[in-house]
């Protein structure tokens, strides 16, 4: 936004206590489930809870939600094989797409963060990056289906998850008829209410959000005006920027995954196989 969109406020004491209980910030740490023979794939990793990969989780399907004080998601999925891989227990912390690199960066609740964010120069400022998995494609979402540049400016007032790559792009291009929202819920509920005539977000994501609607979900044409389009956002994983031997050892097993189909069958589960990033263009990521 990775992203990115979305939405469950990390921020009320209720969720703060969650997120320091399923870090292992209690008195007494939890019973570890992993097997006393474990053998990590790589020896020596630290995390900021030992022996723990604590994990952020937006509600962003369908990258990544919470159920209870387990998680789902394709983003998940990978970093559970990640920590039966290495020995590691895996909590789950919620968080928002404003408050998520923070908790890796400045809070230490964090190990690493899912939801479909996108790599952009500007986050690899901030945090460091895994090997990516999938691509993204840019949506609109609308009654009747439209998928052109001259169409979305035609469309009437606009709504956009921020922090998308194509955020600059379209606010320039729209002007006074772009809106942006913090997330899909209240832009989804605009859309309905008719506050806004077409909405964007990343299209995974917005398949899921609106199949229970009558709006359309296309993937846009691309177009010069708007850079995203001809060529689409990458998806990996935020991750501490200072713990180098944790964010190479996912990327080596992301790499690994990927050539032996392993990432294919995981992103299979959430229809995303097809978008899964080739080798060539992984070693040239931002990490």
């Amino acid at each position: 936004m990775n992203r990115r969109t979305p939405l469950l406020a990390a921020s009320t004491l209720g969720a703060l206590t969650l997120s320091l209980t399923l870090a292992g910030c209690t008195t007494s740490a939890p019973e570890s489930s992993v097997a006393a023979d474990c053998e990590p794939a790589h020896e020596g990793l630290s995390t900021f809870t030992d022996g723990t990969l604590t994990v952020g989780v937006p509600e962003n399907l369908p990258y990544s939600g919470t159920t209870g004080s387990d998680a789902t998601g394709a983003d998940v999925d990978v970093l559970k094989l990640v920590a039966e891989t290495e020995c590691l227990d895996i909590a789950f912390v919620p968080i928002t797409y404003a408050n998520g690199i923070a908790m890796i960066t400045e809070q230490n609740q964090t190990d690493i963060i899912t939801g479909g964010w996108y790599v952009t120069e500007e986050r690899a400022e901030q945090v460091g990056f895994t090997s990516p998995t999938q691509y993204d494609a840019m949506a609109i979402i609308s009654e009747d289906g439209i998928d052109t540049v001259d169409e979305l400016e035609d469309a009437g007032a606009v709504g956009s998850g921020a922090g998308f790559s194509w955020e600059a792009d379209t606010s320039a291009l729209l002007g006074d008829n772009y809106k942006s929202y913090p997330g899909t819920v209240e832009m989804k509920q605009d859309l309905a209410n008719g506050r806004i005539q077409a909405a964007l977000d990343g299209y995974a994501v917005a398949v899921v959000a609106y199949a229970d609607t009558d709006y359309q979900v296309a993937t846009i044409q691309p177009d010069d005006r708007i850079a995203v389009t001809e060529n689409p956002p990458i998806i990996s994983f935020p991750i501490d920027p200072e713990n180098s031997d944790l964010s190479d050892a996912i990327s080596e097993l992301i790499d690994t995954w990927r050539e032996d189909g392993t990432l294919a069958g995981l992103l299979d589960e959430y229809g995303l196989a097809d978008l899964m990033v080739p080798a060539d263009v992984a070693e040239t990521s931002l990490r």
